[in-house]
């Protein structure tokens, strides 16, 4: 499997891009993505310039983050760990369903923006480029100008995160996508993807996507390399910060731990520049053996006094089942074990509202 190839794309008529195709003619719409190192691209214009960003759109953005669940494509493929979500493996993991899956998902999005969906969407567990395609050319999505950023990563299970992103509303200037820290046992996870962008008429967001290594065997049993994966987040959140500033950075993801967590301390040290990171609380949105966890989520640092942060989790009706074990709701997830259950994902989405303040000044809340 290859790692150095970012896929983009609008609709249906996207491209893989390499170093070497960027720098000969790979595009994507008006634009192309020139490699400036691994794993980064640049939006350039098609005359060489460096795009500079988005259009003036409003004092809000919207941000939608949401574990969808084992969104596998119903194709068989090199990846072993696909064989079950085909038409012919255990699940009968057909292309109806597949379909109905997207459906749902795309009206999910649409749902979250209160009929004006969100500009920026984190998608975790898409299996390839296929699935976002799909997602961002479903007819639902389409009349609101979806493209997508996603690349192939090392996850042992063909997992990965993806980004949907409205064009004329968020211009794209930079993608990085950050492998895992190297180790013997569980660096076969998930990437890490920082976009930067334009919105707005003077705003600049950088913008984290993360999926932490999950609590296979038991919390503890990875609590030790998830922390080593937030380490490195840190880092990579406290270069960039210095870099801009005043500027917010946003982290969005599933972690994997509440915010109290061991393996979540290097995330509540003070940066370089004496700023900390906020984390935007909302009810939880995974719940296990009972109890609803907040493992999904964002934070903040950066733009105090500039913008207003807001976080909620989208409790929508068609996404929560009973909880016959413990009673109470939970999520609907797609399968419960082999049978087919019929809905989304056994994660609920979160959603993140960027308000730029009238009057700058005050708490960043």
């Amino acid at each position: 499997m290859e790692h150095d190839r970012i896929r983009i794309g609008k609709d249906s008529r996207a491209h893989f891009l390499s170093a070497a195709m960027l720098l000969r003619a790979g595009t994507c719409a008006a634009a192309m993505l020139l490699c400036v190192g691994a794993g980064t691209a640049v939006l350039l214009h098609r005359d060489g310039t460096v795009a500079t960003g988005g259009l003036p759109q409003g004092r809000e953005l919207r941000i939608l983050w949401y574990n969808v669940e084992n969104l596998f494509h119903p194709s068989d493929d090199s990846i072993p760990g696909d064989d079950e979500f085909t038409p012919a493996g255990v699940r009968h993991w057909t292309w109806k369903r597949y379909r109905q899956k997207l459906t749902a998902l795309a009206k999910v999005i649409v749902a979250a923006g209160e009929g004006e969906p969100p500009e920026l969407v984190g998608l975790a567990e898409v299996e390839n480029d296929s699935v976002v395609a799909d997602l961002a050319d479903h007819p639902i999505l389409r009349p609101y100008g979806y493209s997508y950023l996603h690349r192939d990563g090392p996850d042992h299970r063909g997992m990965d995160v993806a980004v949907l992103c409205r064009e004329e509303r968020f211009g794209l200037l930079e993608c990085t996508f950050h492998p895992p820290p190297p180790d013997e046992t569980y660096s076969d996870t998930r990437e890490m993807v920082h976009i930067c962008g334009n919105w707005g008429k003077r705003d600049t967001l950088d913008l984290f996507l993360v999926h932490l290594i999950s609590r296979y065997g038991g919390t503890g049993a990875t609590a030790a390399y998830r922390r080593e994966q937030v380490r490195l987040l840190t880092r990579l959140i406290d270069s960039v910060h210095y870099r801009r500033q005043h500027a917010p950075v946003v982290v969005a993801g599933d972690f994997n731990e509440d915010t109290d967590g061991y393996a979540m301390e290097p995330l509540r040290e003070v940066l370089s520049g004496g700023d900390s990171i906020r984390n935007i609380l909302s009810t939880g949105s995974y719940k296990y053996r009972g109890v609803w966890e907040r493992i999904d989520r964002f934070m903040v640092t950066g733009g105090a006094g500039r913008y207003r942060f807001e976080g909620s989790t989208l409790r929508l009706p068609v996404l929560l089942t009973p909880d016959e074990a413990y009673g109470g709701i939970k999520p609907r997830r797609t399968y419960e074990g082999f049978r087919y259950a019929g809905g989304v994902s056994d994660h609920l989405p979160v959603l993140l509202i960027i308000r730029r303040r009238l009057f700058p000044g005050g708490s960043a809340r």
